[in-house]
């Protein structure tokens, strides 16, 4: 249906003569009978667009380019719906406004269900204080707690730790929380939490000692004194909250 086809059916629907549509718009009622004729070869878009609002259309329809409430351009089935709704009586319009003001009502209603769905937590032991990726700090059971996190840690893992620092960067930042898995031996190159002088890091094992990524950070030598504490599984990306 081209823009004329789309205009004539329009006056037909609005049930307005020529000289209605002329008196509403100003236009003269010859030119208007030339243009719904076909006579008028190439319109003024000002004239158009008084015509199509008087007959209850739009330039966006005529063009073929109608648009929803949210900018998009109609899909073709939304134009389809769109001409049949038009073809229905006032009984029809009514049933067809009932019906999809209930589907909407009810998709809403999914979509809000959607929304309180109910997450799955990970309870796992966290150690409540930030774990030194720089000078230090002591880890006991007196610190211990229990975080629901929202992501599912990597296989392993039996607690918890904060980063505090950054001498652990770009691997690890100030604030990551970080995954453990028990063990008092690691492969070289591995990240791990070890005890030293009595704080506790988190470290990369050398053959030299215990090396910072970050490259401003000096080298704990290798000692008897150290001690590893665990396995750096990765980070938790997710969010965790305190479990009652």
């Amino acid at each position: 249906m081209d823009w004329l086809d789309i205009l004539r059916a329009r006056k037909a629907e609005s049930k307005k003569t020529y000289g209605d549509i002329s008196k509403e718009t100003g236009i003269p009622k010859t030119t208007i009978e030339k243009l719904f004729s076909g006579r008028t070869n190439d319109p003024k878009i000002g004239m158009l667009t008084k015509i199509a609002h008087c007959i209850g259309c739009t330039i966006d329809e005529l063009a073929g380019t109608e648009r929803r409430s949210d900018g998009h351009e109609l899909a073709d089935d939304e134009k389809r719906l769109i001409e049949q709704y038009r073809t229905l009586d006032n009984a029809g319009k009514s049933a067809v406004c009932a019906f999809t003001a209930h589907e909407a009502q009810r998709a809403a209603e999914l979509r809000r269900a959607a929304g309180r769905r109910i997450r799955r937590m990970y309870p796992k032991l966290y150690y409540d204080f930030p774990v030194s990726a720089g000078t230090g700090e002591f880890m006991d059971d007196s610190n211990a707690a229990v975080i629901n996190l929202e992501n599912e840690p990597p296989s392993g893992t039996d607690y918890i730790l904060r980063v505090s620092g950054n001498s652990m960067e770009p691997e690890l930042s100030n604030g990551d929380l970080i995954c453990v898995s028990r063990t008092d031996e690691l492969e070289y190159g591995e990240i791990g939490i070890f005890v030293y002088s009595g704080s506790v890091y988190v470290k990369q094992y050398t053959p030299e000692g215990l090396r910072s990524l970050n490259p401003e950070y000096a080298l704990i030598p290798g000692s008897v004194d150290i001690r590893c504490l665990g396995r750096v599984l990765g980070k938790v990306e997710g969010t965790a909250e305190r479990a009652d």
